[in-house]
C-alpha cells in the first residue's frame, strides 16, 4: 500500500490497528484508516524537518512533554496503582520521570519487563503507540516507539 500523495510505502504503525501512516516527513498525508477508507492529512505542510544535528533542547521539549503525557495517560487509565508503581520505579531506579522516557525508552521498557506480565506490557505499549502514532513522522518519537516495542 502506498501514500496517495507521495507514493511512499505506508506503514501500519500499530499492527492490527488498521491505521497506515506515511513515513515521508514532508508529505501532507498523515494516515489512512483501512476499515473506513478515511484519509487524514495535516492541516498545514510539514513545518519541521527533524534531523539529529538540528534538534536542540528547545525543539525536543514539546516532544518530551507529549511522550510523557502519553505514558501518564496510559498508566492512569490502567489504574492508579500501576501509575504509582511505574513512576516510583522510574524515580528509584533511574532518578527519572515519564518525561525522561523520550531520551531513555529503555527505562520504561525495563520497568515494564521486570514488574508486569507480557499481556499487561503489550496493552501498555499498544496504548502509548496509539496515542503517539499520529506524531510518528517525528524521528525522535518514531525511534522512542521502535525502542519501546523492540523484543530483546
Amino acid at each position: 500500500m502506498h501514500c496517495p500523495d507521495c507514493e511512499q510505502p505506508l506503514i501500519e504503525f500499530d499492527p492490527g490497528s488498521g491505521n497506515y501512516h506515511c513515513s515521508n516527513p514532508v508529505c501532507n498525508f498523515q494516515y489512512m484508516e483501512l476499515m473506513t477508507g478515511k484519509k487524514h492529512r495535516k492541516s498545514t505542510k510539514y513545518e519541521e524537518i527533524e534531523t539529529k544535528s538540528s534538534i536542540s533542547n528547545l525543539d525536543k521539549k514539546p516532544k518530551r512533554i507529549l511522550v510523557g503525557l502519553a505514558i501518564e495517560s496510559t498508566l492512569v487509565t490502567m489504574g492508579h496503582s500501576i501509575f504509582d508503581k511505574v513512576t516510583a520505579k522510574l524515580k528509584e531506579e533511574y532518578n527519572a520521570n515519564v518525561f525522561d522516557c523520550l531520551d531513555n525508552p529503555q527505562y520504561l521498557k525495563k520497568i515494564l519487563e521486570k514488574n508486569f506480565d507480557s499481556n499487561i506490557r503489550a496493552v501498555m505499549i499498544k496504548s502509548v503507540k496509539t496515542i503517539l502514532g499520529e506524531f510518528a513522522y517525528y524521528e525522535s518519537i518514531r525511534e522512542f516507539l521502535d525502542k519501546l516495542s523492540d523484543k530483546d
